[in-house]
């Protein structure tokens, strides 16, 4: 009698310890698979993104460092003054303000261009074209002026603009002058999943000298 009960006892316990059913591998499966896709997708989207953000960041890293330049030039520079064209005379032009603002800057460099009379040495910045910043060099007594491009293929730049103020020759004052540059454009990625990104950026530089 011992022996039946405790055969008894051993098969209700095994009964009672039954595994997982095919229906619940199934659906415990089917959500595992869910969770590892939509965690895949969305890692992959943080990893093409974060490769957008970077390239972007290159081109404006680009772009801020040709500003840079333009603003060490200017806060060296004097003689300041604003023109539409590079063929007017640029060596001969005299101080004067821009208030209104105009795209292209003449004044004359801090290092002279050539060992002569640098009186009469001229530097210009302005918008070519093709959408690039350029630096262009009048060198005194130089018949030709060499001409430098400041950024490069993957941005395009569709307006530049620069603002004088206190640099007239007439009334003469004894104020540094204050030239204000604005730029806009828009980026050229070289990949094809990359979007090309819209930006405006303005800054204001003061001469370091006085200009009169």
């Amino acid at each position: 009698m011992i022996i039946s009960q405790a055969i008894i006892h051993r098969f209700m316990y095994k009964g009672s310890a039954r595994g997982f059913t095919l229906v619940e591998l199934m659906v415990t499966l089917g959500l595992f698979t869910l969770v590892i896709t939509l965690a895949t997708g969305a890692l992959f989207s943080a990893q093409a993104i974060n490769a957008r953000l970077q390239q972007t960041q290159v081109i404006l890293d680009g772009v801020n460092l040709a500003t840079e330049i333009i603003g060490r030039d200017i806060r060296y520079g004097t003689s300041f003054s604003c023109v539409s064209a590079t063929s007017s005379p640029i060596a001969s032009m005299a101080r004067q303000s821009c208030t209104d603002g105009d795209v292209i800057i003449v004044f004359r460099p801090a290092v002279p261009l050539t060992s002569a009379n640098s009186t009469s040495d001229r530097v210009a910045y302005f918008r070519g074209s093709d959408g690039a910043i350029y630096k262009q060099e009048y060198p005194e007594g130089s018949p030709s002026a060499s001409v430098l491009k400041m950024t490069t293929p993957d941005v395009s730049i569709s307006t530049l603009t620069f603002y004088v103020v206190g640099a007239s020759a007439i009334p003469i004052d004894y104020n540094q002058p204050v030239v204000t540059f604005s730029i806009a454009g828009i980026t050229r990625p070289a990949k094809q999943n990359v979007p090309a990104v819209r930006f405006t950026l303005q800054t204001s530089a003061s001469s370091r000298q006085l200009d009169n």
